[in-house]
């Protein structure tokens, strides 16, 4: 298991990896910003849409809303969604 994402790295980059969010190693409620990026790679041990939703339904219990989904051009084994909160 990988150490907790430090919340100024997540505050500097506007993302936060979907497996630290499924595995519970980040708290974003003193996250400042309206907009997140979820980040899902290849170091989920499953697919990588799933792994987004679930943390994307991790995100909607504290009022976070799915905008988009998209695989990045410059990455085949990545995926992103953003967020919004209300």
């Amino acid at each position: 298991m990988s150490p907790f994402p430090p919340p100024q790295q997540i505050v500097q980059t506007r993302e936060v990896d979907a497996l630290a969010l499924i595995n519970g190693q980040c708290d974003l409620r003193a996250y400042p910003f309206r907009h997140l990026a979820v980040v899902a790679g290849s170091n989920l041990s499953m697919p990588r849409t799933t792994g987004i939703l679930i943390a994307v339904e991790i995100l909607s219990q504290w009022g976070w809303e799915l905008v988009s989904v998209t695989k990045p051009f410059e990455s085949v084994d990545k995926l992103v969604a953003f967020l919004r909160r209300h």
